[in-house]
């Protein structure tokens, strides 16, 4: 790594306290989408015309909805972390006032 790049990730470590959560919220969008959701979608938009078995459409149907549930329930999860973890910051801060 250059320091160029140490330092960038040192910002935003420091700017985004709860970075890691960040990221596992940008995963579950990207990945799910980028991997499972996209590809098959192209699939049968490239080649609808062409002789496509309806197996085939049927499979790249089922891993779009596999990787949207997988999409849905990975950014709830996030959130819930997220939230979760600012609820319980508040609340030691509400104990350490009092």
């Amino acid at each position: 790594m250059h320091v160029y790049d140490r330092l960038q990730l040192g910002v935003l470590a420091i700017l985004i306290p709860e970075l890691d959560l960040v990221i596992s919220l940008v995963g579950s969008v990207s990945s799910s989408a980028l991997a499972l959701i996209i590809p098959p979608l192209l699939q049968i938009i490239t080649f609808h015309n062409e002789d496509m078995k309806p197996w085939v459409m049927v499979k790249d149907i089922g891993i779009s909805l596999i990787g949207f549930v997988g999409f849905v329930a990975g950014t709830y999860i996030s959130i819930q972390e997220i939230v979760a973890r600012n609820n319980n910051r508040h609340n030691s801060t509400l104990l350490q006032l009092l």
